[in-house]
């Protein structure tokens, strides 16, 4: 899964830079620092784990000016595959920052997404 955040990501045009750890200085904006969690959300009677809950947060960070249009496309893109999110602004001394959280469970055998009700 970390590879595919980290390829929608890299695909939004307007952002510098794209890390799976927050860096020691964030110097280059804007830029998107990330982190996956996985956890089982359904087994087989063989014990296999069938379907698997995914949560990624994605913080988005840039100098000055909206974050609107590059937290637009990351979501718009995540939805297309059908992750569904939730965004919060959390503005800093010297930059702008907004956290995504996007969620949805993975069918392992058909690779589709889905939300669990």
């Amino acid at each position: 899964m970390s590879r595919d955040v980290n390829s929608i990501l890299n695909s939004v045009s307007e952002l510098k830079d794209v890390e799976p750890n927050y860096p020691d200085e964030i110097t280059v904006f804007p830029m998107a620092v990330y982190s996956t969690v996985r956890k089982t959300f359904n087994r087989n009677a063989d014990n296999e784990e069938t379907d698997t809950s995914w949560t990624v947060t994605i913080d988005v960070f840039k100098q000055q000016g909206s974050l609107t249009a590059i937290v637009d496309e990351i979501t718009a893109k995540f939805a297309n595959i059908g992750f569904v999110a939730t965004v919060q602004q959390a503005n800093q001394a010297g930059f702008n920052r907004s956290i995504i959280t996007l969620t949805g469970v993975i069918d392992n055998t058909s690779r589709r997404v889905y939300q669990a009700h």
